[in-house]
Parts: C-alpha cells; sequence; structure tokens
C-alpha cells in the first residue's frame, strides 16, 4: 500500500485530537500569558542594604621636645616634633598632647579624659605586660569638654625625663632589686557620653603611648590609639533588571495564541475537514496496521476465473473473510486493491484512490478479456 499523503494525515489528527489540541492550547495560552505578566508587568523585587548614615571617633598622641643646649644638630630653645629618638644630654623633658575627636553630621559629646604616668617592671611579651612585679601610677592631667563634630578635645601634658629615671632607680633601690624589664607609658583614658548621628553614646576608651626611657635617650614607640567607625545600615527594596526571559515569554504566548487562531481559522474555514474518499484512505491505513500480520504483497489474479467474485465494503471486513477461511488477503499495490482468494470465490476490496476502480468495482460482470484490454 502507498504511503498516506502527509498532508491527509496531519488534517486527520487535527480532525481527530481537535478538542485535546484546542484544550492544550488554551491551557498554554493561559499559562504563557501569566508568566509573561509576571515578568513584564510584576516588578520583580530584591531587598538591598544601605549605609544609611556613618560616624566615626578617634584618639592619637603628639609629642615634642625643647632643646636647651646649643649642640652641632640641634639649636637651643628650637623644638623638634614627633622624632624617633631624643636625647637626654640636649633635651630633659617630653611635652605630649592626648587628642580625641569624632565626624558626624550632627551631635554632641561631653569627653572626660583622665591622664596619668605607668610606671611598671615585669616580663613584656610583644608590648603587654604578661607580669607585673611592681608598678607606680603618677596623676598627669585631666579635662572635660563638650565636643560638636569636628571639635578637637585636647589634653596637654608633660613628662619629666630625669623624674622618671629617679622614680625608677629608687623603686629599684628600695626593693633591692632591677628584676624585670622597665615598661614607661602615658595612659589617657576618656569618657564620652552624649549623642552622635541621633545615636546614645556611652563609652569609654583607653590609649596608651608606650616609652622607652634610658639615661642617655628617650623615645615613644608604637601608641595603643582607637579608631572606630559606626555605621547603620537600613535595608531597602529595589526593581531587578528585566532579563531575556522577559523577551521570551512575550515570544512564546504571541506564538501559542497565533496557533491557536490558526487552528481555529482552519476549523471555521473547513481546511481540516476530511473528504469521504480521504477518510476511507486513513480507515485503510490505520487497519493496514492492525491486521499486518494477515496482509501479504502480491499481484490480482487477473488470469483465473472465479465462479463468482465477491465485493466487500471495507479492509477490516476482508480480513475477517481472511480470517474465517484461514486465508491471507493479497494486497496489489500497483492496482490498489486487496484480495481473498477462495476455492471458488474472490473476495476483493478497492481503495477509493485505485486506478482501475471502475473495472475492478464491476470485475465480477466482466469477462477477463475486457479487464485485460482496459486502459490503466
Amino acid at each position: 500500500m502507498s504511503e498516506l499523503d502527509r498532508s491527509i494525515r496531519i488534517r486527520s489528527v487535527l480532525n481527530d485530537w481537535f478538542a485535546v489540541i484546542l484544550l492544550v492550547l488554551v491551557i498554554a495560552a493561559a499559562l504563557s500569558g501569566w508568566w509573561a505578566y509576571q515578568v513584564n508587568l510584576v516588578p520583580d523585587v530584591e531587598q538591598e542594604e544601605r549605609m544609611v548614615e556613618q560616624w566615626s571617633e578617634t584618639t592619637s598622641f603628639q609629642h615634642s621636645a625643647v632643646i636647651t643646649n646649643d649642640t652641632l644638630p640641634f639649636n637651643e630653645n628650637n623644638v623638634v616634633s614627633n622624632r624617633p629618638i631624643y636625647y637626654t644630654s640636649v633635651a630633659d623633658q617630653l611635652d605630649g598632647t592626648y587628642n580625641y575627636t569624632y565626624s558626624a553630621d550632627s551631635g554632641s559629646l561631653a569627653v572626660s579624659t583622665e591622664t596619668f604616668l605607668l610606671i611598671r617592671a615585669g616580663e613584656l611579651n610583644d608590648g603587654s605586660m604578661t607580669e607585673t612585679y611592681w608598678d607606680i601610677r603618677q596623676p598627669l592631667v585631666n579635662h572635660t569638654t563638650t565636643l560638636e563634630p569636628g571639635d578637637a578635645h585636647n589634653v596637654e601634658f608633660a613628662i619629666s625625663i630625669p623624674s622618671v629615671l629617679e622614680t625608677i632607680g629608687t623603686a629599684e633601690s628600695q626593693l633591692g632589686s632591677s628584676e624585670g624589664i622597665v615598661d614607661v607609658r602615658v595612659i589617657a583614658v576618656s569618657d564620652v557620653a552624649g549623642t552622635a548621628n541621633g545615636n546614645e553614646v556611652n563609652e569609654t576608651y583607653r590609649s596608651e603611648m608606650p616609652m622607652v626611657v634610658t639615661p642617655s635617650t628617650f623615645r615613644v614607640t608604637d601608641t595603643q590609639t582607637i579608631d572606630e567607625a559606626h555605621q547603620s545600615f537600613e535595608t531597602f527594596e529595589v526593581n531587578t533588571a528585566r532579563s531575556r526571559c522577559c523577551y521570551g515569554s512575550i515570544l512564546v504566548f504571541g506564538l501559542t495564541i497565533a496557533i491557536l487562531v490558526l487552528i481555529l481559522g482552519f476549523r471555521y474555514r473547513g481546511y481540516i475537514e476530511l473528504t469521504d474518499e480521504e477518510r476511507e484512505l486513513v480507515e485503510i491505513t490505520q487497519a493496514r496496521q492492525r491486521f499486518n500480520e494477515w496482509i501479504s504483497t502480491g499481484e490480482f489474479p487477473s488470469e483465473r476465473e472465479y465462479d463468482e467474485t465477491v465485493l466487500v465494503d471495507d479492509l477490516e471486513g476482508l480480513v475477517d473473510v481472511a480470517i474465517d477461511t484461514n486465508k491471507r488477503v493479497i494486497e496489489d499495490d500497483q492496482l490498489g486493491v486487496f484480495t481473498v482468494l477462495d476455492d471458488a470465490y474472490i473476495y476483493i476490496y478497492v481503495q477509493p484512490d485505485s486506478a482501475a476502480r471502475d473495472w475492478l468495482v464491476n470485475y465480477a460482470d466482466t469477462t477477463i478479456d475486457e479487464f485485460d484490454d482496459y486502459e490503466f
């Protein structure tokens, strides 16, 4: 049997499954429409944290010395500042300034600072005293101010180097031992209270300025100060940029609607309807597939005479005859006819598109000679 025309097959499927296809397309259109609406008209929102305000506070130390003796390197009465080392032969006092300041958009802070000189001996490890053998605290200067943002709270102090050396010597003499490492440092303790950028502030900060003092030199080592940044964050909702799926959703929705309209238009205009002949060809194809085990290909027996030729209405009926007579159905592709050959009878089914349909339908009333003389 020749292969069924593709157009007929497609229209047959559309006819048989029209309701299902229509339902699927309607659902697909609804889903793709909802998808397009969500990704294009409903904003995609993400939460983002942003810093809304920031304020900071810092402490620092400055130091200097006045030259008391005129020498080649230094002139008398000159002030040398923040030097890596000072010499006791030309300067016997270290002048220092402790500074506290804060930066904010608004605020008012009361700052109270106590400074004192700490002299101690013990075991020192990486700048920290791990074991203290003895310590002496000598008050320096106390100072209190109220600061606006950007104002500075300065506390000035002075350290007499001969006095420090004398204190160390006296302590070691009284104790009868110079055991341990001597540590000298200026301590500044600031109590800060008030508001900054609308935030309540109540903090205590400790800053230190370590010193190394010997009979010939003194110097300031790494200071320990405060550098605090205070930040406030708020969560905001922001719209994200559209992705490529936005355009894809519109394309899918439009394509689904177009197919739906096209299918409905074809159905309304009758483009997918099958003629009776086409419908019969579809049924033949389906029957041919179902009863393939009963059908063989061959040629129509035009040279043999039978007592009677029986015309069968459809292929399924012809297969029933083959089953009843325990014969096979012979398919002649060229003529488009199916036959079952019995001893005395021939049963035939003629396809509607058979080139010899007229002769085959009237075959029982026609002689073999007339059949052979017919031009196909």
